[in-house]
């Protein structure tokens, strides 16, 4: 049984105050999976109080400058017998790209030596965001349920992925970031607490207590609210924030060139069709039904021409996989499905 280690302890050793004995007993017990999130938990809030420096990146590229000039007049400099000056405590600047080696690489490896340390850092710092942060994601023609912290639920529809942060979710902080299409249900905290759903694509959803689904991908942004209260915040296109607070059965659409438009008194639904494996239409273009297809599927389908991209679909149609979903549509709307190796090319069908 590994020693019981408590927060002063860990913080002694984080400070590198602890024995010998104990840095023993604290490597086995951060050993033990069952201990790995408190751990992190604890180096989080001890390296949150303990910033060791307030980063200057000018002055840290001058000194980056003049350690490769240094280095350069270092190798460049006589041998033993032939003393030459001794470089001053700093050296003038020098661009990088002045360096005379392929690349701007100083001599003896010392410039793959530099850029072997930033690789550390980067990767650190990956790490570091691995540890703070935990990812919920779908397949492509997966689905998921995830239940928060807070109590809060979220499904996630096909190719999509929901970051937060691994620590305080509901005592600090109760947002997230959506990349794809989730299906929210929200609980009320007895402090009002705003639940804030964050998008790549800039728009922010802000709500109270509620159940709304996001949709959030390249092709724009979309908030469809079922119960409660949501508002969404916007940039346009001048730079100011702008915001819609919306009702029961209202849908927000955001266009990735700033437009907004919000459709009023829709019928509110208990939970989006693709929950439950349907797909509904409503006069919809195979122009974005093809673009749904990719999203949820990973399939890339082709339309042979113009005019048959503006066929429209209509109706719920049930639909598993990227198949049952093709045979439909050449069903409805009288196409000839060919495929071209991991292509799909919708034709008309001939008269």
């Amino acid at each position: 049984m590994s020693e019981r280690i408590d927060k002063p302890r860990l913080f002694d050793y984080f400070a590198g105050k602890a024995t010998a004995l104990e840095r023993q007993q604290i490597d086995e017990w951060s050993g033990d999976p069952v201990h790995e999130e408190q751990f992190y938990e604890w180096l989080d809030e001890w390296e949150q109080s303990h910033r060791q420096y307030t980063a200057d990146q000018p002055a840290a590229l001058n000194r980056y400058h003049d350690f490769l000039f240094a280095a350069q007049s270092n190798a460049a400099q006589p041998s033993a017998a032939q003393p030459g000056p001794v470089p001053s405590a700093r050296a003038p600047t020098r661009s990088i790209g002045r360096l005379n080696r392929p690349g701007g690489i100083p001599p003896n490896g010392l410039g793959w030596a530099v850029v072997a340390s930033v690789t550390v850092v980067v990767g650190l710092f990956g790490f570091r965001e691995q540890v703070l942060t935990r990812t919920y994601s779908t397949a492509y023609g997966e689905t998921r349920t995830v239940t928060l912290p807070d109590g809060s639920g979220v499904v996630l529809n096909a190719n999509s992925s929901l970051r937060m942060p691994r620590f305080g979710f509901g005592s600090h902080t109760r947002a997230v970031r959506l990349t794809g299409e989730a299906l929210f249900s929200v609980t009320h905290t007895a402090t009002n607490q705003r639940f804030v759903v964050k998008t790549d694509n800039g728009p922010l959803v802000v709500v109270l207590g509620t159940e709304f689904t996001v949709f959030a991908r390249p092709r724009g942004t979309k908030v469809t609210l079922n119960r409660g209260r949501v508002e969404v915040h916007y940039r346009q296109p001048d730079r100011r924030t702008r915001q819609v607070t919306m009702k029961p059965g209202d849908l927000v659409t955001l266009t990735p060139k700033g437009e907004v438009r919000r459709q009023q008194n829709q019928q509110p639904s208990a939970n989006p069709a693709w929950t439950d494996h349907r797909f509904v239409f409503d006069k919809t273009p195979l122009t974005e039904i093809v673009a749904m297809l990719d999203e949820s599927y990973g399939l890339t389908v082709e339309i042979a021409d113009a005019e048959t991209g503006q066929l429209t679909l209509s109706g719920a149609y049930p639909a598993r996989n990227a198949d049952e979903m093709l045979c439909i549509l050449a069903e409805v709307l009288n196409l000839t499905i060919i495929r071209q190796n991991d292509t799909v090319l919708l034709t008309p069908k001939a008269i």
